[in-house]
């Protein structure tokens, strides 16, 4: 088959693509990136529901569980979000390139996000992970606790997501831009109030290839009992 950017592609069996989730766990979180670039034919339901369910195995404060996952294939949904991200994606980015100076490591670096935003309608499938909000947990507001935990209950699932994605070869991003103004969003979804949408994870087979990341040095980020000892650093 040719997708919409005339690469003939052929996604691979669900069994043979869900078998791949035997990787080694060290692979999958040395190699796991956001993968913007995406081959436009559909994700069938037979390897994203196994993922969204081993995503779900997850903690969540309190074991209150308060989650659900909205997946999106409409083109129209798809639209709508779109329409809702470009109204704040046509200021971000020239900031973005402005802020880049010519540097063509940082240019280059914002190819992937630029190709689907041009192509955002046609991605296969949105999942949107959301929570309910409720007297313990909440998105905004003090005490911090009630923010931690509800973000806290959320984001364990989703970086689950992303690592099986990477294992069974979909690529995959977390992105908060496309519903950055959430009444909005919830209206384009219709979710109820005490439903919020956290992120948005477009997802497809990937194009090109995943990791190895680069990092800063474990001992630039490690503080041992307080802040600014550091003795893991290299000196």
């Amino acid at each position: 088959m040719t997708d919409a950017v005339g690469e003939a592609f052929v996604p691979p069996d669900p069994a043979e693509a869900l078998a791949r989730l035997g990787m080694p766990m060290d692979e999958a979180m040395r190699t796991q990136r956001a993968v913007r670039k995406l081959h436009l034919e559909p994700v069938s339901h037979e390897v994203l529901l196994p993922l969204l369910e081993l995503s779900l195995k997850a903690p969540t404060s309190s074991n209150t569980q308060d989650w659900m996952y909205l997946v999106v294939e409409d083109r129209a949904q798809k639209e709508a979000i779109g329409r809702l991200w470009k109204r704040l994606y046509r200021f971000v980015n020239p900031i973005a390139i402005r802020a880049a100076k010519g540097a063509a490591k940082e240019l280059r670096n914002m190819a992937p996000g630029q190709w689907q935003a041009e192509h955002f309608a046609d991605l296969p499938v949105f999942v949107i992970p959301c929570y309910k909000r409720n007297l313990k947990h909440s998105p905004v507001g003090r005490p911090q606790i009630k923010v931690a935990s509800f973000y806290g209950s959320v984001y364990p699932a989703v970086q689950n997501l992303l690592l099986g994605c990477r294992a069974v070869g979909l690529g995959a991003s977390l992105q908060t831009l496309p519903i950055w103004w959430v009444p909005s969003a919830r209206k384009i979804l219709g979710l109820p109030r005490d439903i919020v949408p956290v992120c948005i994870i477009p997802i497809g087979w990937a194009r090109g290839n995943y990791g190895p990341t680069t990092r800063r040095p474990i001992g630039e980020v490690v503080h041992l009992d307080t802040y600014g000892n550091q003795p893991f650093l290299e000196r």
